[in-house]
């Protein structure tokens, strides 16, 4: 059995890691007036791993945090006073499609729909929401046929 202790310190070391990651996007997401603190990270992956545990969802890499966070900072539509939250729903959001599309679309097909949908109503995260359940409905009903 594994010790607690050595899963702990390979817990903070991976945080470490998916901290670090996500705060080097800030050399590009800068340039759009966009920067997150060490705080906003850690936030940021704490509700990510929140929503992993909700959906039953493990996963080790940060990638799809990393891209969600990159559509963002690029769309027109994202304001920094609601950044942090914003990247917060858009991974619930994302976890949401992957449990109700039963893994058979793609991370970067998700993102990518995710993306259209932000920018498509202008970045209001409650039609995005609407939009991602309508979808997954969908899916489930063409999908059952």
């Amino acid at each position: 059995m594994i010790s607690p202790v050595i899963l702990s310190s390979m817990h903070l070391k991976l945080h470490s890691v998916q901290k670090n990651e996500i705060l080097n996007l800030n050399n590009e997401s800068q340039g759009y007036g966009l920067v997150l603190s060490k705080e906003d990270v850690d936030e940021i992956i704490n509700s990510r791993n929140d929503t992993l545990k909700y959906y039953g969802r493990i996963e080790l890499d940060i990638d799809v945090t990393k891209k969600i966070i990159e559509n963002l900072y690029t769309s027109q539509y994202t304001e920094k006073d609601d950044y942090v939250e914003l990247i917060n729903d858009m991974q619930e959001i994302f976890y949401y499609l992957k449990n109700e599309t039963l893994d058979e679309i793609s991370d970067i097909e998700i993102i990518t729909i995710l993306d259209k949908f932000y920018n498509g109503y202008s970045g209001r995260i409650d039609n995005v929401q609407e939009e991602a359940e309508r979808f997954a409905k969908e899916f489930k009903f063409i999908g059952g046929e």
